[in-house]
């Protein structure tokens, strides 16, 4: 319930501000993004929140713009990091808790499986780590660099379309290379895939 009520007033939020055309209800959109993706994550909810309030207090402190266009960098590197924490000696890699949840601990048992998720955990937190770098790079020739407007993206046009469509491109090719690459692991098709990564992505944050 709680998440449902935190979209829904991103939303609204994002709605009202497109139609009033008011910059700082646009800005005030980063926080409530940030709130509403942490209802959705309780294992992480203590470092979205605080970084809501950074952003909320960045955007109080005349910021707005800035913070926007810092906001899909954040969002890549926030991914990153949930991928590069669980490399760590000791943890479990975040793509060995997602074939965890998804097929059985049995799963896990076969080295070949074991080594295959955490390549992939870390080239998650490597792309995404990329994406962040990109991301920086666009927010800061945004505001300092009028010119480099005119052949690069926005962060706006970054978050919107080309972060989301990074992401799928490596979603997908997994998948696509997966019988090549993993020949041992179940077969899905890829509606079946996407509903148990859903399925399994809140047990794999949790510690």
């Amino acid at each position: 319930m709680l998440r449902i009520a935190a979209w829904l007033g991103f939303i609204a939020l994002a709605v009202v501000s497109a139609y009033l055309n008011n910059s700082l209800l646009r800005a005030l959109c980063a926080p409530a993004l940030l709130l509403a993706v942490a209802a959705g994550m309780p294992a992480l909810r203590r470092v979205l929140l605080g970084l809501a309030a950074c952003a909320l207090i960045a955007v109080v402190l005349g910021y707005g713009d800035a913070t926007l266009a810092a906001l899909p960098a954040l969002i890549a590197a926030l991914i990153g990091w949930i991928f590069a924490r669980t490399l760590r000696a000791g943890r479990r890699p975040l793509i060995a808790r997602m074939i965890a949840a998804m097929d059985g601990e049995g799963m896990l048992h076969d080295p070949g499986i074991a080594h295959y998720a955490r390549r992939l955990t870390g080239l998650w937190a490597a792309w995404q780590g990329a994406l962040a770098l990109i991301g920086v790079v666009l927010a800061v020739a945004a505001s300092c660099c009028a010119a480099a407007t005119a052949w690069l993206p926005g962060p706006r046009l970054f978050g919107a379309a080309l972060l989301p469509a990074a992401v799928i491109a490596l979603l997908l090719g997994e998948f696509l290379l997966r019988p090549r690459l993993l020949p041992q692991a179940p077969r899905r098709t890829l509606p079946q895939f996407l509903h148990g990564l859903l399925r399994a992505w809140p047990a794999a944050l949790s510690d």
